[in-house]
């Protein structure tokens, strides 16, 4: 295959590679470790490309080339390791054992790969260059691969497990498409690489990972006021409370103790709530100080209670927050119950602080 062919039959993977790291270069609010990683698979899916390619050339030889099993091993190891380097690219993060525990199989196999040709416990090629698999064993690669893909899939489904179920579905669509075309190759007996189909998918999911990322708060990675009145439209019939929660004394924290000890409560407020706000709540950051958690198909006493643990949760905490919550009437919008659950909330935010200058007065 000539430059010219080759440039022929993959421009379209290479101008979305390239495409993929125009925009890693211009994304704010995308993580320094997840441009890495990006990166990092980018760079694999190149380097798969360039070794199928080669692989397919070394099938012309007349004589066996060590080069060929050689090849044939690398890219046996490179799809695991993409799908392994991609499962680091999310915000749910892999503990120290569990990622080498998730790493053993491929660090069992990649040996076993290239010494294989010697072995042929896998595969191997014949003096005349051609392939033979070990009748027991030659599917290792392939259900290698399939382990990885089944894991990506659910470790992504519990990054996004309090997520909607359109996100659920995207993500489902995002890591099936690719499969679907590796197995459906397999099935044809289609000589294609496989790489074009990993780097849509890849670029389909940098791409929701950056809009997914775009409506959470960067500091307390809850969802930020875009996702709030997003949701509100949305789920406007499924909505039946809403309780909004202002942290006290945030800007006191703010002047005196610095931006960082204001970050810090705000941060252990967002995990009291996102814990403890109890099941069909969702929390949201929609200001500096400002708090809503929106329930869906909840009753008021249920709220109610939700509230009071919050308040029990709080209070372990070194900061203070004040809630007021409002009902969602039949005959009404949600933003009337917003509003009526600002009102009161505001209301408690002045009895809180009148409740504090009579101990003050007291003492």
């Amino acid at each position: 295959m000539t430059f010219k062919d080759f440039l022929a039959e993959n421009y379209g993977m290479l101008f979305e590679l390239v495409g993929i790291l125009i925009l890693l270069a211009i994304s704010a609010h995308i993580s320094k470790k997840t441009k890495n990683k990006t990166i990092v698979v980018v760079a694999l899916l190149f380097v798969e490309l360039m070794a199928f390619h080669l692989e397919r050339w070394s099938q012309t030889f007349e004589q066996l080339s060590l080069i060929r099993p050689l090849l044939t091993a690398s890219l046996y190891s490179i799809y695991p390791l993409i799908l392994i380097v991609l499962m680091q690219i999310t915000t749910t993060k892999l503990s120290g054992s569990h990622f080498w525990l998730l790493m053993i199989p491929e660090l069992v196999s990649v040996p076993l790969f290239f010494t294989s040709q010697w072995t042929h416990l896998i595969f191997w090629f014949k003096p005349d260059n051609h392939y033979t698999g070990n009748s027991l064993f030659s599917w290792w690669p392939y259900a290698l691969f399939a382990f990885y893909a089944a894991v990506f899939l659910i470790h992504n489904l519990i990054f996004l497990r309090d997520s909607s179920r359109t996100n659920r579905v995207i993500m489902v669509y995002i890591t099936l498409g690719p499969l679907v075309g590796v197995l459906g190759y397999l099935l044809l007996d289609v000589d294609k690489d496989y790489s074009a189909l990993f780097t849509s998918a890849i670029l389909l999911y940098f791409t929701y990972l950056y809009i997914f990322l775009a409506r959470i708060d960067p500091l307390t990675s809850l969802p930020n006021r875009q996702s709030y009145y997003q949701d509100l439209e949305q789920k406007a019939n499924s909505i039946t409370g809403v309780v909004s929660v202002d942290v006290n004394d945030l800007k006191f924290l703010n002047d005196n103790m610095g931006h960082e000890a204001g970050d810090a409560a705000l941060k252990a407020v967002s995990d009291v709530m996102r814990d403890h706000c109890g099941r069909g709540g969702t929390p949201y950051r929609i200001g500096g100080d400002e708090f809503v958690i929106v329930y869906t198909n909840t009753k008021e006493e249920d709220i109610q209670l939700f509230i009071e643990q919050l308040r029990r949760k709080m209070a372990e905490t070194d900061y203070t927050c004040a809630f007021g919550y409002a009902m969602k009437r039949p005959d009404e919008s949600v933003y009337d119950a917003v509003n009526e659950s600002d009102r009161k909330m505001y209301e408690n935010k002045v009895e809180l602080k009148q409740a504090r200058f009579e101990n003050l007065e007291k003492d």
